[in-house]
């Protein structure tokens, strides 16, 4: 890992755990080799975290923001509102070859993590919704053709876009996101 001139102690732990639990995952990585990657001392993790578990939340909460940053950014870049909602398909299929098509870092936290930490579960849970809520006010404002109702379009977009996902964890490709996005063109 790239260290950053002026990144803080907190940031350097974060990133770190981040690549490993993402990578690896969260049972199979240990508070040593965080502390040895981020090149740190022990006391210094222990400063800002009290447990492995905190760790994984603020990597959560952390994860959180940007990728909904991301995404927002994304969708602000397309200037029709039908494309906004396609372009939910592209950004998806884009990180997932970004990261080697190792699938929804909340996902994976979740089923280490979501079952004995419920905070670690509610952070989830607050990502997943506020992906949902993000996709029904574009639907709201795309001027689709209305043959499924608001909330019916956001949920089978919500769940193509979960299930592509997971198609691409599995299949090691993007095409499935791609062809979510022809199915869903054909209702906008």
């Amino acid at each position: 890992m790239k260290k950053q001139r002026g990144q803080t102690v907190t940031d350097k732990i974060i990133d770190t755990a981040e690549k490993l639990f993402y990578n690896q995952g969260y049972n199979l990585t240990g508070i040593n080799q965080v502390i040895a990657e981020a090149d740190i001392a022990k006391a210094s993790l222990y400063k800002h975290f009290e447990s492995k578990a905190d760790l994984l939340l603020a990597y959560i909460q952390r994860f959180h923001q940007e990728w909904l940053e991301r995404i927002e950014a994304r969708i602000n870049k397309e200037p029709d509102p039908k494309q906004k909602l396609l372009t939910i398909f592209d950004h998806m299929s884009e990180r997932q070859l970004s990261r080697e098509y190792q699938g929804c870092a909340f996902v994976k936290a979740n089923n280490e993590a979501g079952q004995n930490d419920e905070r670690v579960l509610a952070e989830i849970q607050n990502a997943k919704r506020d992906f949902k809520a993000l996709i029904e006010k574009l639907v709201i404002n795309s001027g689709h053709k209305k043959m499924l109702t608001d909330q019916e379009l956001t949920e089978m977009i919500f769940l193509m876009t979960e299930g592509g996902i997971v198609a691409a964890s599995i299949f090691k490709q993007g095409e499935d996101l791609q062809s979510a996005k022809k199915i869903i063109e054909k209702l906008i």
